[in-house]
Formats: C-alpha cells, structure tokens, sequence
C-alpha cells in the first residue's frame, strides 16, 4: 500500500510568503509538524496499491492551469483532527472551481483506492471517507496553504494566536 499526495503548487512569490511565515513559527516554536514540507494545497491524500501506481502513471487526468489562489487570510485549525495539534494555515478562497478540480481526482482516482478503516467522530467525514477515500471533500474541505501545525500547550496556544492576521 502506498501513499498517495495529490497536491496544487503556490506561484513564486506567494511561495516565498509561506516559506517565510515558516521560519517565523521556526524561531517562536521549534521544530513543528509541516514546517519541513514544501508550500502547497492539499487536493487529497490516498492509499493505492502499487499496481495501481504504476497504471495511474499511464494516465493524466486534464486540469487548467490555476493562475492565482485568491487568499482570505492566515488563521488556525484548532484541534485538527489528522496532527492533534493547532494547525496554521493560508485560507484560500473557496470557489467552484477549485471543488469541481478536488471531486473530479478523487472521482478519477476512485477505482484505484484501497479503503482503510479510519473511524472519524464527524459523520460528514466518516461518509467523505468511506465514499472517497479521504475526509476532507465538499463542506469539510477548507482549501489552504498549511504553515505548521503547532504541539499544543498553553504557551504554544496563546502565542499562535498572535501570528493570525489578514
């Protein structure tokens, strides 16, 4: 079983806006989940088969080319259900497109899915899951950049606070 990112890449200077912000959290908290990884959106996460691996790199799913994310702000995923911890992220401004983009991999990927049992407490998500092979689809889905996802405790809490604006 492999695991499977399918993600949208930020244009160069909002990328350089990411890794910044980055370093920042860096020098406030340390080392902190997602800090090492590359700026990027999230489409889904899946488990194929190795087989299916090699035959999806046979294929292309066709998408336009996205010229601008339109950015809301920074702000936090408290509690984030995947890290436990207080996830700081880059909201991107939801559209239609962006969601048809999402729905039509995950429908493209669908029959190359192995299902995993992951039990969520939201049922929303419990269904996503089932039905797609990842939780974060439709309502559930909020498009963003992630910073870092910051260990909780009452310091980290309050002083996450302070890196949010608009």
């Amino acid at each position: 079983m492999i695991k499977l990112g399918i993600f949208l890449k930020p244009n160069d200077r909002l990328k350089e806006e990411i890794i910044n912000l980055k370093k920042k959290v860096k020098t406030i908290f340390g080392i902190q989940k997602y800090l090492d990884h590359p700026p990027h959106c999230t489409l889904c996460v899946l488990h194929v088969s190795s087989l299916s691996l090699q035959s999806l790199k046979k294929k292309s799913l066709k998408v336009k080319y996205i010229k601008e994310f339109q950015l809301e702000k920074t702000d936090i995923f408290f509690n984030d259900p995947i890290t436990k911890g207080n996830t700081l992220v880059f909201k991107i401004k939801k559209n239609k497109f962006l969601r048809s983009v999402q729905l039509r991999v995950l429908k493209f990927m669908n029959q190359h899915l192995i299902k995993k049992k992951i039990n969520f407490a939201n049922l929303k998500m419990k269904k996503n899951f089932k039905k797609y092979g990842y939780p974060f689809v439709n309502i559930n889905w909020l498009p963003h950049f992630t910073i870092a996802s910051i260990s909780k405790n009452k310091r980290q809490k309050e002083q996450t606070n302070h890196l949010q604006y608009s």
